[in-house]
């Protein structure tokens, strides 16, 4: 460690050190005490001397014991059952008037009768010996209590008494732990203690302030010197956790393109998570393998007959859309069934379902969490995010969606991403978008993309419009930025990663 020079140390470590040539080794509540300084004030002198190996700190940790509000109301007016064998005359007293003139009466009976202090004979309370014997003195509990009114006990815990436990359990004390902190002078900081003594007598400034400018305090002062290589200790501001950090920042990049916000429910009928987007109800995404379906509520609503007829003719014979249809019986009860949704596309779905002709062009975005029931491993989950969009209007083309989509990956921070071509059951043209994993050396799929086909739109908007559509997730790009190797970690709110986790600013 480096020499320390005298100019450097703040006045409270000035402070600090000279109160503990005079005490030795001591605890920062004695410090505070004789160098008048306000705890928090030494602690930060403290931490300050420890890191230039000025002073040592050793921290102990105890338990002590405490009333509870209740236990002191208890050490102030005395317990409730000893209060209800003074309401008992020795002829025996009736339970009701007793029952009027207790705070508590229902708690005082119940410990009394536990205690065998008291006995019920035709609604008559009446003492036992116990009781007879328990109103001539003071209980162990009763005597606990005071030795714990207005101070704290340090005595730990294998030697405490049996009243103490029963007033643990009855909650009117409670266990604490306290950390005690105990300063001592290292050899280097009694060095330095000449040094101190010889050096100037001049007041030291640490912060210039407006008041001491005004009033020119600062002429003759000296002012603390700093060295801005000197380690110092890390602050932890409050902050979001870094998930969420990128979620609002995800809002902003669709926003700031345009875009309106949809927004609705996780659990939806399997009408609006596959039956809207053209996939058939024996298409192997809707088996116990991908989706979760609930158990309750088993089924929902469907909207209004005139779409849902609209949709039912396009699964079975394409309906007015030109296609052929996959030629089955569509199943409706299949479509009412509850799900956690796959993806948020069924919110794509319902917003075309809502759209009105004078409303176009729209352009529209979500971000929200999907469920699966996925293998999980280093980059699955059974939970997860999406952010889908689309863009509707005569005119829009592949070429566009690509342009949004290579906007958000740059605004994402992706330095290496591709597009190539895919399969969807409710898009065509289709793309499917991959960034390069250089820790896994490994392109790493990112979501899927592309144009709605009529068979999707025209049920649900009444008319065929392109619709340009995508589903990205994000939680891939966030592994890479941040350099985590399995997806589990953002979502294990460990205090650590939270902490040293970058802001998102790109």
């Amino acid at each position: 460690m480096n020499a320390v020079d005298v100019d450097e140390l703040s006045e409270n470590e000035v402070k600090l050190l000279a109160c503990l040539e005079s005490l030795g080794g001591s605890t920062t509540d004695a410090i505070s005490e004789s160098s008048g300084l306000v705890k928090d004030a030494v602690e930060r002198a403290s931490d300050w001397a420890r890191t230039r190996g000025l002073v040592s700190v050793t921290e102990v940790s105890k338990e002590l014991l405490q009333l509870t509000d209740e236990g002191l109301e208890y050490a102030e007016k005395g317990l409730p059952e000893k209060l209800l064998l003074r309401l008992i005359d020795p002829k025996g007293t009736p339970l009701a008037s007793i029952r009027k003139k207790l705070e508590r009466p229902e708690v005082a009976l119940n410990w009394a009768l536990r205690n065998n202090w008291v006995r019920i004979e035709n609604s008559v309370l009446h003492l036992t010996d116990l009781g007879t014997s328990a109103l001539g003195g003071k209980t162990e509990e009763e005597m606990e209590l005071s030795s714990l009114k207005g101070v704290a006990s340090q005595r730990p815990s294998p030697s405490l008494s049996s009243a103490v436990n029963r007033l643990v359990r009855r909650r009117l004390v409670k266990r604490v732990s306290l950390k005690v902190k105990t300063i001592q002078l290292t050899e280097k900081g009694r060095q330095l203690l000449p040094r101190i003594k010889s050096g100037k007598a001049a007041p030291s400034i640490a912060q210039l302030t407006p008041e001491i400018l005004r009033s020119e305090r600062w002429r003759g002062a000296t002012l603390q010197r700093y060295d801005v290589s000197f380690p110092v200790p890390r602050i932890y501001p409050g902050r979001r956790h870094f998930v969420q950090e990128v979620i609002e920042y995800i809002r902003r990049i669709w926003l700031d393109m345009g875009f309106k916000e949809m927004t609705g429910p996780m659990v939806e009928p399997c009408f609006w998570v596959f039956d809207a987007l053209y996939q058939p109800q024996d298409h192997p995404a809707r088996d116990l393998a991908d989706t979760f379906y609930m158990k309750t509520p088993r089924i929902g609503r469907l909207p209004d007959i005139g779409t849902v007829d609209a949709v039912k003719q396009t699964h079975e014979n394409g309906w007015t859309t030109g296609s052929t249809g996959w030629g089955y019986v569509w199943d409706e009860s299949v479509a009412k069934k509850y799900c956690l949704r796959t993806h948020t596309t069924s919110l794509s779905a319902r917003t075309l379902a809502a759209l009105r002709d004078a409303e176009l062009p729209a352009k529209f975005f979500s971000v929200g969490r999907v469920f699966r029931n996925e293998t999980i491993d280093w980059k699955h989950l059974a939970e997860f995010h999406h952010t889908d969009g689309i863009v509707v209007g005569e005119g829009v083309t592949f070429r566009n969606l690509l342009g949004y989509l290579k906007n958000y990956l740059d605004k994402m921070g992706v330095k290496k991403a591709r597009f190539r071509p895919s399969y969807f059951p409710y898009t065509e043209m289709s793309c499917e978008a991959e960034i390069w994993d250089s820790s896994k050396g490994q392109w790493m799929e990112l979501f899927g993309a592309g144009i709605f086909r009529p068979e999707v739109v025209k049920p649900l908007l009444g008319r065929d419009v392109p619709v340009l559509a995508w589903g990205p997730g994000f939680e891939r790009i966030v592994m890479s930025q941040y350099d985590i190797q399995n997806m589990r970690d953002l979502y294990m709110n460990d205090l650590g990663l939270v902490r040293d986790a970058k802001l998102w600013l790109r």
